[in-house]
């Protein structure tokens, strides 16, 4: 199987004025094609910030995420 999916060290951070929220940090993993993935965790971890980048419905502050290959 090929890597379908890559979260390379992916940081994002939402800015209110001077504060800085820290959503993900230095979040890295892959999902090969074929595979099935879940993703838990607690409340405040995370998960809907992951799936809206991968969604392509918010930017990364730092890091990559790929899609075949394809940085998106």
């Amino acid at each position: 199987m090929s890597e379908f999916i890559r979260f390379d060290h992916v940081n994002k951070i939402y800015k209110s004025g001077d504060i800085q929220i820290p959503a993900l940090t230095d979040v890295c993993f892959e999902v090969k094609k074929g595979e099935i993935c879940v993703i838990l965790g607690s409340s405040g971890a995370g998960k809907t910030t992951l799936l809206n980048l991968l969604g392509g419905m918010d930017t990364v502050t730092s890091g990559d995420i790929l899609m075949e290959g394809r940085n998106i």
